[in-house]
């Protein structure tokens, strides 16, 4: 995957670990001197050093078609106008922090994947947003597997399905098994007979390498 990343501050170096760690082809973007020639030595990525906020810039980190933008600055401002660029080339996944709470519902009618305020999060979950937009917490076991939190949206490959036939059509990568449903504040065991149902929200264990394929299921 090809992803921009605006921003190498506390959360953006997080996220900058994370997509490297994971093999993806990384571009930062980061108007900081200092800051950018620090993450040029520190990792392998490409470092622009420049405005997001001119097309330019923009345009030079998106010369291969990039597949998503995460955007960490700690100025909204600066964050959605990034985001307005972003959609102007046509990059597909559209990743932003948002630092104040208030602003939430205006990034959101941006038609961004995900925003989030980085006091309820890390660069991490920032990163695992491009995988998997429909995740709503997870944590990482190690050794190559994940716990999810998916919520079951209307118009879902599996709503009222039986857990039995997710398991018989294979619908689920193979080594993913649902392990807890959350329903009306009430936990289920799931069952081989137990339906899940819009509004669910389904705790997976799956492979990280799986998430992206998992994610493209519940939404």
């Amino acid at each position: 995957m090809n992803i921009i990343i605006i921003g190498s501050g506390r959360t953006g170096k997080h996220v900058i670990e994370s997509a490297i760690q994971d093999k993806n082809e990384v571009c930062v973007i980061e108007k900081n001197k200092e800051r950018a020639n620090q993450i040029a030595s520190t990792y392998d990525c490409v470092v622009i050093h420049g405005d997001a906020t001119h097309l330019n810039v923009l345009n030079e980190a998106n010369e291969v078609q990039a597949d998503a933008i995460i955007v960490t600055t700690d100025d909204d401002a600066v964050n959605a106008l990034v985001i307005l660029l972003a959609k102007q080339l046509k990059i597909k996944r559209l990743v932003s922090s948002v630092n104040n709470d208030d602003l939430l519902p205006v990034f959101e009618q941006l038609g961004i994947d995900t925003v989030e305020s980085p006091y309820r999060l890390n660069g991490k979950y920032l990163y695992r947003a491009v995988q998997g937009p429909g995740v709503k917490e997870f944590l990482d076991l190690g050794d190559g597997f994940e716990l999810l939190e998916m919520l079951i949206e209307k118009g879902s490959q599996i709503e009222n399905m039986y857990i039995k036939d997710m398991m018989n059509e294979k619908i689920l990568p193979a080594d993913t098994r649902v392990v807890l449903i959350k329903r009306n504040n009430r936990i289920l065991v799931p069952e081989g007979d137990t339906k899940v149902v819009q509004n669910d929200l389904l705790v997976l264990l799956s492979r990280k390498d799986d998430v992206e394929a998992v994610s493209k299921i519940f939404k």
